[in-house]
């Protein structure tokens, strides 16, 4: 859905950017092969924390590609508009902040695009490498290492990685995790954390007898204390 030109939406991007310059974010819309082109151009004049809002029904894969990887070195928040047919086809594997699926509210729209810039938005405590052992956590740009080597972690694998390192030694119970990384209004089970946790572990950890994530049993998980 191309919510520029789009006259069954009771708005236009005038609006949805008037609305969130309230907020000091600028979105960079980019739903067609020019703008594609000119994305880093639009970035480079745009003022404010921005988001890019990208419609992938309207893009091919290798704009999506390129557009998310700028996103990605620049550290930029990006908003994808799915349709409800692609939902399923969604490629779990890139690296989004967050998505929205047609048709939408433009509330929805506003509140999703501020929750991807703060989301984005790191303090300066996070913007120095966390280290345990040989595991190495960049938060600029969502880069994790094992002995150099990079894994490739899904959104909310790495989520998880980055609070519980960010807290060596400090238990968190599954219902905290699930309400700090899927929100309040995530209606999954708590085994949605085990699953996470399971997939992560077979990511980052290759020596069972020393794993970085350690299971308190009946409660939940902690990164280990000890490097």
């Amino acid at each position: 859905m191309n919510i520029a030109h789009d006259k069954s939406n009771e708005f236009t991007r005038e609006g949805i950017c008037q609305l969130l310059a309230e907020d000091m974010i600028t979105p960079v819309f980019v739903s067609n092969s020019n703008e594609s082109e000119t994305f880093m151009d639009q970035v480079d004049i745009a003022e404010g924390s921005l988001v890019i809002i990208m419609d992938l029904g309207l893009l091919n894969r290798l704009q999506i590609s390129k557009i998310l990887e700028l996103c990605e070195e620049k550290n930029l928040p990006t908003l994808a508009i799915i349709s409800p047919n692609d939902l399923m086809s969604l490629n779990t594997d890139m690296i989004i902040t967050d998505f929205i699926v047609t048709p939408f509210l433009e509330e929805e729209l506003i509140m999703r695009s501020i929750f991807s810039v703060k989301r984005t938005v790191l303090t300066p405590s996070e913007e120095e490498f966390i280290k345990r052992g040989d595991l190495t956590i960049n938060p600029s740009n969502y880069e994790v290492l094992i002995n150099n080597s990079r894994v490739n972690l899904r959104f909310k694998e790495y989520e998880l990685l980055l609070l519980l390192a960010s807290n060596p030694g400090r238990v968190y119970d599954r219902a905290t995790l699930l309400n700090q990384i899927w929100g309040y209004d995530y209606f999954g089970g708590t085994r949605t954390v085990d699953v996470h946790i399971r997939r992560l572990r077979s990511k980052i950890e290759n020596h069972s007898e020393s794993p970085y994530i350690e299971t308190i049993w009946n409660v939940g998980y902690r990164f280990r204390s000890s490097n």
